[in-house]
């Protein structure tokens, strides 16, 4: 199970670009195929950590590639 740790997350979108990767395939990163997205409010600050259903958790990887590349440990499995 994946967990979302938004007070920890800067807004990097290393997560939307990795998870990218895996669903095009490994061929591209399109932020827009992503399965997240982080979305931050430009007046305040705040970052919201969006997932969608078609999240599936990097089937077929060890580690869910937006976990592995979160630098900031947003991220965790449970």
């Amino acid at each position: 199970m994946l967990r979302l740790y938004p007070a920890k997350c800067k807004g990097c979108r290393a997560c939307e670009m990795a998870c990218s990767f895996h669903h095009s395939g490994r061929t591209s990163f399109q932020p827009s195929i992503s399965s997240t997205k982080i979305v931050r409010d430009n007046d305040t600050g705040h970052i919201t950590i969006e997932l969608n259903e078609t999240c599936d958790l990097c089937q077929g990887e060890e580690t869910p590639l937006c976990v592995k590349y979160c630098v900031y440990g947003a991220r965790g499995l449970a």
